[in-house]
């Protein structure tokens, strides 16, 4: 039996913190995922090759390679430090500065995400991309509980600490959106196969116009959503890190 601090519980309001911040990754298959599900997955037919895929498309191998995974997630060292130098600058700066060293670099790219750099950065200030390794880090942590990769003591210590650290870099729900969001955008921009000058127009208009509006209207339109419902303060515990995540993370890998 898993200690008190593990435990998940859908009536208190922390562990409705944990598994509402998935929302905006799962809002993008509400066919197969339900919110409200810790394992997420509608039903359970077919669970090995649905774990497999994840597996896949993270080039996951083992256990230990899916909390590897996890951690730098949660560290935000997967897509959330892109530009993290940069923002930090720009908050060093007023918008003249940032204007006037934007005129001067040379490279029309580079030009352009310096100018996408300034707006997310007007949205969400110095946690810049975060959110979108934070989501994605909570989905991977409940699919790992849903397939046996996640115990439930990490899956309550992982998610709680995803948590923890969405509210020390944000204000509000909606900056964490913003933040998902922004950072997914740029994600698309990054791995699309056209040319980077091609792709600048996306990533100036498209980005902020298309994608992020109907990734709003979504997430408002959808009555399941249940972040409307969680104050942003929600009081979290502190919870210990499990002794098999310590473990695992310190394991010399095979090979």
């Amino acid at each position: 039996m898993p200690s008190p601090q593990y435990i998940f519980d859908a009536n208190l309001p922390h562990c409705q913190w944990w598994l509402a911040i998935t929302s905006p990754q799962i809002s993008y298959n509400r066919e197969l995922y339900d919110y409200d599900i810790p394992g997420m997955k509608k039903t359970q037919d077919d669970l090995e090759a649905w774990g497999q895929s994840f597996a896949s498309s993270w080039n996951i191998e083992s256990r230990r390679d899916w909390h590897q995974m996890i951690h730098q997630l949660a560290m935000a060292d997967v897509h959330g430090s892109i530009w993290s130098h940069e923002f930090s600058r720009r908050a060093c700066m007023t918008s003249a500065q940032w204007l006037r060293r934007i005129e001067g670099v040379e490279s029309e790219v580079a030009k352009a995400e310096m100018r996408y750099v300034d707006a997310v950065y007007r949205h969400v200030g110095e946690a810049g991309f975060k959110a979108w390794d934070y989501c994605r880090g909570s989905f991977l942590t409940r699919a790992g509980f849903a397939v046996g990769q996640v115990t439930q003591e990490e899956f309550a210590f992982l998610l709680n600490y995803f948590c923890r650290q969405i509210q020390h870099h944000f204000s509000s729900w909606d900056q964490y959106l913003q933040s998902f969001i922004l950072g997914r955008c740029y994600w698309e921009y990054l791995n699309d196969q056209d040319d980077d000058l091609v792709n600048i127009p996306y990533l100036l208009n498209n980005g902020f116009n298309i994608g992020v509006s109907n990734f709003f209207e979504a997430i408002e339109s959808d009555p399941d959503v249940p972040i409307p419902a969680l104050a942003w303060q929600t009081a979290l515990p502190e919870i210990r890190a499990p002794e098999s995540l310590a473990a695992l993370l310190n394991e010399e890998k095979e090979g």
